[in-house]
């Protein structure tokens, strides 16, 4: 399968499951999806990830990188610029929507790199 297909299906499957929580009114779905809305909002988070899928953009571990990186950002966050302590959901969801961010970087990426 081509890294394009992969891309869209796994979007189209993460969506899915997102509509479907919705719809059903799912509360852990819902609301980590809507979490995760929140920080993808964030400018920190935004520009940490943007910088981040650039800059390893041709490593052969690249998304194990990305997701050390999405640890320590959220942390680095929550930390120096928030600076109150935060539970392991709000760091785990932070890291998601720094991935988030990223993955979709790539997909725009392989879309038009080819």
């Amino acid at each position: 399968m081509r890294k394009k297909s992969t891309y869209i299906y796994t979007l189209l499957a993460v969506s899915l499951l997102i509509v479907i929580g919705f719809i059903l009114n799912i509360p852990i779905i819902r609301n980590n999806a809507l979490m995760i809305f929140n920080f993808m909002g964030n400018p920190w988070v935004a520009v940490t990830a943007a910088v981040s899928a650039f800059i390893f953009m041709g490593k052969k571990h690249y998304w194990l990188i990305n997701g050390a990186v999405a640890i320590i950002a959220s942390l680095g966050i929550q930390y120096l610029i928030i600076s109150h302590s935060a539970g392991i959901v709000t760091i785990i969801g932070r890291a998601v929507a720094f991935l988030v961010i990223v993955y979709v970087l790539n997909l725009i990426r392989v879309i038009f790199s080819k």
